[in-house]
C-alpha cells in the first residue's frame, strides 16, 4: 500500500490561540524502551508500506516483498557496523539585538543524519546497493533482536523518508584495520514522532534479496 509521504523541511507550528489547557502528556505508566545497536537496513521506495505491524512480524510478508519485481520491493542492506542516528540540531534566528532580549527564535531543527559502515564486504554487492541512491527511498531499521524499527502511521507499518543517499567507496587502511565503505543519509525533522519498536523476530537479521 502507497501513501503520500512528502519529504519536507519540518517548521515549529504553534497553535494560535493557545488551549485552555495544556495537552496531555504522560497518560499511562512510562515503559521504557532502547532500540540498542542498528545491525541492518531495510529500503523500499517512497511511500510504501504494511497494512498492520501483525503483518510485518509474519516472514511470509517479507518473503513476498524481498522477490518482488514490481513497486513494492523491499531491500535489505549488509549488516552494519557503527550505525548511529544523530538528532538535528535547532533552526533558529538571531541573537543580540537581532532580537527581544537577545534570545534566539527557534523554527524549526535540521534534518538527522545517519552514518555507518560497512565492513570487509565484497564490492559487487556494494555496487548495487550505490544504485539505490537515484532512488526516494523509505528506511526501516534492525537491531540486535532482529526488532524492526519503524513508522507506525494510522496502525500501518511504514518506513521513515530519508535524503542524501550514499554509499562511498572502498576505504582501504592498511595493515591494522579492515576495509570498509561508509553508507549516510538524512533523515527529515521530526521523523522520531511515529518512532515504534516491533517484537522480536527470529528472520529479519537472516532476510535476503
Amino acid at each position: 500500500m502507497q501513501g503520500t509521504n512528502n519529504f519536507l523541511p519540518m517548521i515549529t507550528v504553534c497553535t494560535c490561540p493557545v488551549p485552555t489547557a495544556l495537552p496531555d502528556v504522560v497518560t499511562d505508566i512510562p515503559c521504557y524502551e532502547n532500540f540498542g545497536q542498528i545491525q541492518k537496513l531495510v529500503f523500499w521506495r517512497r511511500g510504501n508500506s504494511i497494512a498492520s505491524v501483525a503483518t510485518a512480524l509474519l516472514e511470509a510478508t517479507w518473503t513476498a516483498l524481498l522477490a518482488s519485481a514490481t513497486n513494492d520491493k523491499a531491500v535489505p542492506s549488509p549488516f552494519i557496523s557503527g550505525g548511529s542516528v544523530t538528532a538535528g540540531e535547532p533552526r533558529q534566528y538571531g541573537s543580540g539585538n537581532e532580537v527581544l532580549d537577545g534570545i534566539p527564535i527557534m523554527i524549526g531543527s535540521e534534518f538527522s543524519p545517519f552514518e555507518g559502515m560497512i565492513l570487509r564486504y565484497d564490492q559487487a554487492t556494494v555496487a548495487l546497493l550505490k544504485e539505490l541512491q537515484c532512488e526516494e527511498l523509505d528506511v526501516i531499521f534492525i537491531n540486535e533482536n532482529g526488532q524492526f524499527g519503524y513508522s507506525d502511521v494510522g496502525g500501518e507499518f511504514q518506513g521513515f523518508p530519508i535524503a542524501g543517499f550514499f554509499v562511498s567507496d572502498l576505504t582501504l587502511p592498511g595493515y591494522a584495520e579492515v576495509n570498509r565503505n561508509a553508507i549516510k543519509f538524512s533523515l527529515r525533522p521530526g521523523w522520531s514522532d511515529t518512532f515504534m519498536i516491533s517484537e522480536a523476530t527470529d528472520f529479519a537479521l537472516n532476510m535476503t534479496n
